[in-house]
């Protein structure tokens, strides 16, 4: 079930906004409805890991409670781990089995299994909350909002990766209130930018894109076509904040407010500021649970302490481009951006001031030469992207690039969709409404045209 097919919104999400109707009168409800609604939500893609789901809640729960009645350490710990092996199990154990038959020259294990969805969500989900009450910073909580927090299905398969402490205390309010009207506005509107962001920007891209990266994958690319590869940068843009546009609208149906996602990333003037509006609640979870543990372990003298920073900068990017995929072109993807982080750094501490617009100009060409590796497979498919960007594109290449300007356009030129949610729901206009309410109806007539493209990054 994809948030940009009629099974969702057209079925699903209509009944359950009206199961939830009826139990928002009763408080002792509305977190197990919730509950419901999302284990049938996951269960649609593959009813068994509704199996692994429940496991992960029940496991990780235990532990918290025997730590709070034990307060010893070891079972968050052994609960952390346990939760990164299975993690690892299903998502790298075919990587590290290639790598070790690569290295040996003969063949080692192969498991024959499949991605449980969001399972690196809900992973990332769980540490953060045994984390923090490792720490003494998170509370105990009730099973069944802490099964919400983890499975609340409008995050639950890509996201955004909300703390517990943003959301915890959302779960269960009544939605029914005064001034729900206004909230439920707010909540469509941000379904229906998300939609056009996703139907209307992401996937033209990537029919025209995907394609050009399969020639890359088997050969070279000709005619120019590698310039257009370049749009994967602006395709994945919107792909993904289309996603997190539409799971913040629909949770706002029910009275929870997920964090933003994204902030016109690609209007940053540095890299730092890149990372800092881009899929901006990985980058706090990488920021707080990885990056900032490893800069404060203590490695002896002071005067290696921009030494470990940097390293600890460089080592977070690296783990960023594996938790995308089980490929050392992540890898290297991620470490790219490390080491450009690192100079962005070393830069703004010794180098002059560069204007703005420089600025923005070598960060976007970063951001969009790097993208190709993210997408490519492989670097020799990469590589045959970068070597075809010797020939220009001819005008017949020209006009296939429309999709890219137009994306392109808003990208650079566009305030942050929450911004746009924003301004169009200030003061309420019933044209606004109007308009919304034709462009989700051609929306709708668009998707029935055509199978649903699935969003990029449900993969990860």
């Amino acid at each position: 079930m994809l948030f940009n097919d009629y099974a969702f919104l057209l079925v699903f999400l209509p009944a359950s906004l009206v199961i939830y109707r009826f139990a928002d009168p009763h408080p002792q409800w509305r977190i197990g409805v919730l509950v419901f609604l999302s284990f049938a939500f996951y269960s649609y893609w593959n009813p068994p890991f509704i199996l692994l789901l429940a496991l992960s809640i029940a496991v990780n729960f235990g532990a918290a409670r025997v730590y709070l009645a034990t307060k010893r350490a070891g079972f968050v710990t052994g609960a952390i781990v346990s939760n990164l092996a299975v993690l690892g199990f299903f998502k790298y154990a075919n990587f590290v089995s290639e790598n070790l038959t690569y290295l040996f020259e003969r063949p080692f294990w192969h498991f024959n299994i499949a991605l449980p969805l969001g399972i690196s969500f809900f992973t990332f989900h769980h540490i953060m909350y045994l984390v923090d009450l490792r720490r003494g910073k998170a509370p105990n909580y009730s099973l069944g909002r802490y099964a919400l927090y983890i499975s609340f299905f409008p995050q639950a398969i890509a996201g955004p990766l909300a703390r517990w402490s943003e959301v915890m205390h959302q779960f269960g309010s009544q939605v029914y209130r005064p001034g729900w009207q206004r909230q439920f506005a707010v909540g469509v509107t941000f379904i229906v930018i998300g939609l056009i962001e996703k139907t209307w920007l992401a996937d033209p891209l990537g029919r025209l894109l995907d394609p050009i990266y399969l020639q890359a994958s088997h050969g070279p690319v000709i005619d120019g076509n590698s310039w257009l590869a370049l749009g994967f940068a602006f395709q994945v843009l919107f792909d993904f904040s289309g996603y997190s546009d539409v799971a913040i609208g629909v949770g706002l149906l029910f009275a929870v407010q997920l964090p933003y996602n994204f902030n016109a990333p690609l209007q940053s003037t540095n890299l730092q500021d890149f990372w800092q509006r881009w899929h901006m609640t990985l980058m706090a979870f990488l920021r707080d649970y990885v990056f900032i543990p490893l800069s404060n372990v203590k490695v002896g003298r002071k005067r290696y302490r921009l030494v470990q920073h940097f390293a600890a900068m460089l080592l977070t990017m690296a783990l960023c481009g594996l938790w995308h995929g089980a490929s050392w072109t992540f890898v290297l993807w991620g470490a790219l951006h490390g080491f450009g982080l690192i100079i962005v750094s070393l830069w703004r501490r010794y180098g002059p001031r560069l204007p703005a617009l420089l600025g923005w100009a070598l960060t976007a060409i970063f951001v969009v030469l790097t993208c190709v590796i993210f997408r490519a497979g492989s670097m020799e498919a990469a590589m045959n992207i970068y070597r075809g960007l010797v020939q220009l594109p001819d005008l017949e290449r020209a006009m296939r690039s429309v999709p890219i300007i137009a994306s392109a356009l808003c990208a650079f030129l566009l305030p942050a969709s929450q911004d746009i949610v924003a301004r169009l729901t200030e003061r309420p206009k019933t044209g606004i409404a109007a308009l919304l309410g034709l462009v989700a109806v051609a929306i709708l007539v668009e998707l029935g045209d055509r199978d649903a493209y699935e969003f990029v990054y449900f993969q990860f």
